[in-house]
């Protein structure tokens, strides 16, 4: 597999085919061509997975601006349904961590889903994101998100001592049904100042594990 840069509007119109194909988006849903092309000629990112020539996934950031610093908002990761599970998305991320650190970003943010287990342990466990933030009906209705840090040049923290958790369940439909719960066991937690640091599957249900110190996380990275 190759992952590479997208720069032609042939190959932005292929992310168009994917998304319909990966998400099972109407048109309307699809994120559009004019955005690959701008969020490139900004500053941002568009990187595609080819195999034997063929797409099978592309990731796009944007630029943003944090307390007078630059960093990367990761917007959309895609890959193919037949894909799925088969590392593509880790290499694109880690594709993509390569293409910050070499333009002096060092932090990359996207949101998730809570209560999809495969994310989370994809975004915690094996890239080390942290989590210090919750966002209820983000994009409105029954879409809240955790937002994910990627500290790019930072050591993971130490899951020592005092620890909280927040349990989800592996079936997405047992899942669904406790999200009410899921929110206010997050919105706890991090009022306590903690954050979320790890992530552990165990069978029919996965753990985020947060630890104390989210207020004081940039300091103790």
């Amino acid at each position: 597999m190759i992952v590479r840069d997208l720069t032609r509007i042939d190959e932005f119109e292929a992310c168009l085919d994917l998304q319909r194909e990966g998400f099972g988006w109407s048109d309307i849903e699809l994120m559009p061509m004019r955005f690959f092309v701008v969020s490139r000629h900004i500053g941002g990112l568009v990187l595609g997975a080819f195999e034997d020539e063929r797409l099978v996934g592309f990731l796009s950031a944007i630029p943003g601006v944090k307390n007078g610093t630059p960093y990367w908002h990761s917007h959309m990761l895609a890959v193919t349904r037949a894909s799925r599970d088969s590392g593509i998305g880790t290499q694109l991320k880690l594709a993509q961590k390569e293409q910050a650190l070499q333009r002096g970003i060092r932090l990359i943010e996207w949101t998730f889903d809570p209560l999809v287990s495969r994310n989370a342990y994809l975004n915690i466990e094996k890239l080390g994101v942290i989590v210090r933030r919750y966002y209820p009906s983000f994009y409105g209705g029954d879409s809240d998100r955790l937002v994910a840090e990627w500290w790019l040049d930072r050591p993971r923290p130490s899951i020592i001592g005092d620890q909280r958790r927040v349990t989800i369940a592996a079936d997405p439909g047992v899942a669904r049904a406790m999200r009410v719960k899921v929110r206010e066991d997050f919105l706890a937690k991090l009022k306590d100042d903690f954050y979320v640091a790890a992530f552990e599957r165990n069978g029919e249900t996965s753990d985020y594990v947060l630890i104390p110190g989210a207020s004081r996380v940039d300091l103790a990275h």
